[in-house]
């Protein structure tokens, strides 16, 4: 039984190392022969400038959209609710950093911060430094 496994594992060691050597002599192509040059064009006659009929416009200046904030969540001890101010104070505890976070909440996570006090674990999700919603754990 010993013998029949070391020969199948042998078996497969041998047909893994022939799949790479396929594999490599696929990938190789040979190069392209290069392609002859083409002849220069004869050169054209310069044209007579026209007077132009409307001043030039100046091109206009697309502005680029700034780009959209990034929407990710956040959790971790509130240690200070500004209701008023619509400010919440999030700290994270972890082993590798410890964080303190001050956030704007949105008109729409207002409505739950009436429920957030001082201690409460929270779940939020954050849209650049603004709280979008807010969700107690406990």
């Amino acid at each position: 039984m010993k013998k029949l496994l070391v020969m199948l594992i042998a078996l497969i060691f041998a047909l893994s190392l022939t799949g790479l050597a396929f594999a490599q002599a696929k990938a190789e192509k040979p190069a392209k022969p290069a392609e002859p040059a083409k002849p220069a064009e004869p050169a054209k006659p310069a044209e007579v400038a026209k007077p132009a009929a409307e001043p030039a416009k100046p091109a206009e200046v697309k502005k680029e959209a700034p780009p959209k904030p990034v929407v990710y969540r956040l959790g971790g001890q509130v240690t200070a609710v500004d209701a008023a101010g619509k400010k919440v104070t999030i700290a994270q505890n972890s082993v590798k950093q410890q964080k303190k976070v001050t956030l704007g909440v949105s008109k729409k996570a207002a409505q739950d911060l009436a429920g957030i006090n001082v201690g409460d674990v929270v779940n939020v999700m954050v849209s650049g430094k603004t709280i979008t919603s807010i969700k107690k754990i406990y």
